[in-house]
């Protein structure tokens, strides 16, 4: 038996199989019933969503001689000799386009149906016809012969004449979602015994561009190997990406990893991945990132505006492909921009701190103090490990991280982040209160203080201004007595480097007190000034 391949052999027959067009079939078979038959049709929609699939399947239900709901019975003498009815006249407007060839089909138009009740004239990709075959197929679908019907299918349907558009009824046809198509070749691979994972089917259809003929292509394709389809065989093979290579590329950014961000680019550049692909990935992706964030204010690096305008960026690279320039030097200039490379990578994208109690039981105590030169060289030569917190001067940033350190716990963490959502709900909170806390990604948390990072030092110092009245609405909101503190990314990845040293060296912290003086906000500088702390 000759081979068929997998498109052709599962074309849809009957409307239950088409998928996709719901309303369409429901409005078609409606038609068939209350015989409410119109004498032209234009389906309009993207290549493979089945609008000449849905021509013959209609052409055959108003012919059919016994029609159950609407939809061609299968059995009837009509629809067994469907493919071979005189009655039904395909034509492919791509290479008969010419007014000559309208002419012969408007000759041929007069004749009865030789065996139904209607002669059906599927014109397929019409928006191919020259003016001169446009103005000639008018003439017909003015005044049509009451036994003939025309169905008019195209990809753009923009360069449909209005005089034709409006004597037809009109049907757009949609993109098939990824769920229909990855159900539908489920189906099609248990039938062919086609053995196949979860995510590469996904993949496929989600490549298929909502084209269910496409995804059948792909898929036997992918079939002649004759070896189980994984979704790094599809990659390989189809030069594409997985949406799990995706969020890997995109949490490099969230990462602040740009020597990762870069590698994964010469890879996808090397195996030749289509660029076009790749960014209608990033951007799908980055989108749902940015809507969460949006609704639920989740704590990240990168805020919506953020990627926002990494979408739109990506969006404006794909017109820049056909210039004489490598697309994926674009790339890389638009996602180093969302890099800092003189940060280093985060160790993980929510910026937490872990920190277990039973890390710090030590022989010696460690007192932490980032602004005490002497202090971190008594210690690293080993003169002092017990320093008491009047040996030295420090400052309201650095005095709050240590006292943070010294019971953080990352449950604690996770459900004072929580809270501060709350906060940042709370319709009793200031509008200017609520915008720092926005900006802000709280990254560690103890019983008495709480550490958050700004995008920069300016942020960073406005907040660190209002740390009272920041207080205060933590106060009513939630009645706890918190001390804050705002800290840019980059002193924090110090911080946090400077802590896990510590700990493996057994180095415990201990509180350090606050003098009243740093409680006045009018004493808080842009640039806390160790001078004006008292060490009690």
């Amino acid at each position: 038996m000759k081979y068929k391949v997998l498109y052709r052999k599962y074309r849809p027959t009957d409307f239950e199989n088409i998928i996709g067009q719901d309303y369409i079939v429901t409005t078609l078979k409606n038609s068939v019933i209350h015989n409410n038959i119109s004498h032209a049709y234009i389906f309009s929609g993207p290549r493979g969503t089945g609008k000449t699939t849905t021509a013959k399947v209609f052409s055959k239900a108003i012919n059919c001689l016994e029609p159950k709901d609407g939809a061609p019975c299968g059995k009837c003498e009509f629809c067994q000799n469907f493919q071979e009815n005189p009655d039904i006249i395909e034509i492919d407007a791509a290479s008969n386009n010419g007014v000559e060839e309208i002419r012969n089909l408007i000759d041929n138009i007069k004749l009865a149906p030789t065996n139904g009740k209607y002669k059906v004239y599927i014109i397929d990709e019409v928006h191919m016809l020259t003016d001169s075959a446009f103005n000639a197929l008018l003439l017909t679908l003015e005044e049509p012969p009451s036994h003939s019907i025309f169905i008019l299918a195209t990809t753009n349907i923009e360069k449909v004449p209005i005089t034709i558009l409006s004597r037809c009824q009109r049907f757009d046809f949609q993109k098939i979602t990824v769920d229909c198509i990855t159900d539908r070749l489920k189906q099609i691979c248990e039938l062919e015994n086609i053995k196949i994972t979860s995510d590469a089917l996904e993949e496929i259809a989600y490549l298929s561009e909502g084209g269910m003929r496409d995804a059948l292509s792909l898929l036997d394709q992918l079939s002649k190997s004759g070896e189980e389809i994984t979704i790094e065989f599809v990659d390989e093979n189809i030069r594409t990406v997985s949406i799990k290579n995706i969020k890997e590329l995109l949490d490099t950014i969230e990462n602040n990893d740009s020597e990762k961000c870069l590698n994964l680019l010469n890879e996808y550049r090397n195996r030749a991945v289509d660029y076009k692909t790749l960014v209608k990935k990033l951007i799908d992706v980055a989108a749902k990132r940015a809507k969460k964030i949006k609704l639920t204010s989740k704590y990240t690096r990168l805020s919506f505006e953020d990627y926002k305008k990494l979408i739109l960026n990506l969006a404006d690279s794909i017109t820049k492909i056909n210039i004489n320039v490598d697309s994926y030097t674009i790339l890389e200039m638009i996602l180093l921009e969302f890099l800092n490379p003189t940060i280093k990578p985060l160790e993980n994208k929510k910026e937490e701190l872990t920190i277990e109690n039973d890390q710090k039981n030590a022989d010696s105590e460690f007192i932490f103090s980032s602004s005490n030169e002497n202090s971190e060289e008594k210690i690293e030569n080993g003169l002092s490990k017990n320093i008491s917190s009047k040996e030295f001067n420090t400052d309201l940033i650095t005095i709050r991280i240590n006292n943070c350190f010294v019971d953080a716990q990352k449950k604690l963490l996770e459900n004072t982040k929580k809270e501060i959502n709350d906060i940042i709900n709370d319709v009793n909170t200031s509008g200017e209160i609520k915008s720092i806390l926005l900006d802000s990604v709280l990254v560690a948390a103890s019983p008495k203080n709480l550490i958050f990072t700004t995008p920069n030092d300016h942020s960073a110092n406005k907040a660190n201004k209002m740390l009272n009245k920041i207080e205060n609405a933590i106060r009513n909101a939630k009645n706890m007595e918190y001390k804050v503190i705002f800290i840019t990314p980059e002193r924090w990845q110090k911080e946090r480097e400077k802590y896990v040293e510590n700990i493996k060296a057994h180095k415990n912290y201990s509180y350090i007190e606050e003098s009243e003086v740093i409680h006045e906000e009018t004493k808080i500088s842009d640039v806390f000034d160790p001078s004006k702390v008292e060490i009690i």
